[in-house]
């Protein structure tokens, strides 16, 4: 009698492999989407010290007194060049409040 050479996996190597699978996604996805929590945090920290630095150098070179009132016009000329549009600095449509001179900006 001849022996079958059979090149296939069982049931159990299958479920396994899936079980696995399972397992490291359970342990990956909340991971991933703390990661992208807190990326988003930061980019509003940087975005915030980017608009405090441009309100700073604004006033300072127009001898503005703390409280005087800051339009986005006003300090476009002191943002970073990679802004285009300062009426759409947000994330996940969250907008900045400019503040007066003296107050720190905000979401």
């Amino acid at each position: 009698m001849k022996k079958k050479n059979r090149s296939a996996f069982t049931l159990v190597e299958v479920m396994v492999v899936v079980a696995i699978i399972a397992l490291i996604a359970a342990i990956g996805i909340p991971s991933f989407m703390n990661s992208m929590t807190e990326a988003s945090i930061r980019v509003k920290q940087t975005n915030i010290s980017c608009v405090e630095a441009a309100k700073e150098q604004w006033a300072l070179l127009n001898n503005m007194p703390d409280g005087t009132a800051v339009t986005w016009a006003n300090i476009q000329d002191y943002m970073s060049g990679q802004i285009e549009k300062l009426a759409d600095f947000d994330v996940n449509g969250d907008s900045i409040t400019l503040n007066a001179i003296g107050m720190d900006a905000s979401y």
